[in-house]
């Protein structure tokens, strides 16, 4: 029972569309249909400004921080403090709050597992942002610097194996939504070309 409630919990956390909300106060636009159609902290930083793109970030970042911790009080097992973590990216990929269409992830999740291996974490930040400045481009720059935390820097930090797969598996939903998306990321861009 104390486990359903918390999984719950942890879904309405994630379902807080923080992006939404911040482009409706602060420019009135529905980011749903605007720039790329996402619901997350990179469309705001295009169509709101990157002071607000930062700030989402950091709010959907803070959704699965949050989630993690409150987890780990609670239910203390490991596969339950997963669990959680997955149903908060599952919130924010499919909202409550917008008829179920949400962001990719992406900050939510990097809350959730900073939280949880903070070190690896925090040095795959840090390849990214390297690797970002040398190829500017963000998803292979995110791609490889996730390759570099999950094969360096987690062993060198003495996480197990089966953390290792727990993380691939988690990070795979990421690609999951993203291939859901992509019809309606693509309908966005056409509309926003015409």
């Amino acid at each position: 029972m104390k486990a359903s409630l918390i999984f719950f919990g942890s879904y309405l956390i994630g379902s807080i569309p923080n992006a939404y909300i911040i482009s409706k106060i602060v420019k009135k636009v529905d980011i749903r249909k605007a720039g790329e159609g996402n619901v997350g902290a990179r469309n705001v930083w295009h169509v709101v400004g990157p002071y607000w793109g930062t700030f989402v970030f950091f709010l959907d970042f803070l959704k699965g921080f949050i989630v993690y911790f409150l987890a780990f009080y609670f239910l203390r097992e490991n596969i339950f403090i997963w669990f959680s973590g997955f149903f908060c990216v599952l919130g924010h990929g499919f909202p409550l709050f917008l008829k179920f269409r949400g962001g990719k992830g992406m900050a939510t999740a990097a809350g959730f597992l900073f939280a949880k291996f903070p070190e690896s974490v925090l040095m795959g930040a840090g390849v990214y942002i390297v690797l970002f400045l040398i190829l500017r481009n963000f998803h292979l720059s995110i791609t490889l610097a996730i390759i570099v935390t999950l094969f360096i820097f987690y062993p060198l930090f003495k996480e197990s194996l089966g953390e290792i797969l727990n993380t691939i598996i988690f990070l795979l939903w990421l690609g999951v939504k993203r291939i859901i998306d992509a019809p309606y990321m693509k309908k966005i861009k056409v509309q926003n070309t015409c």
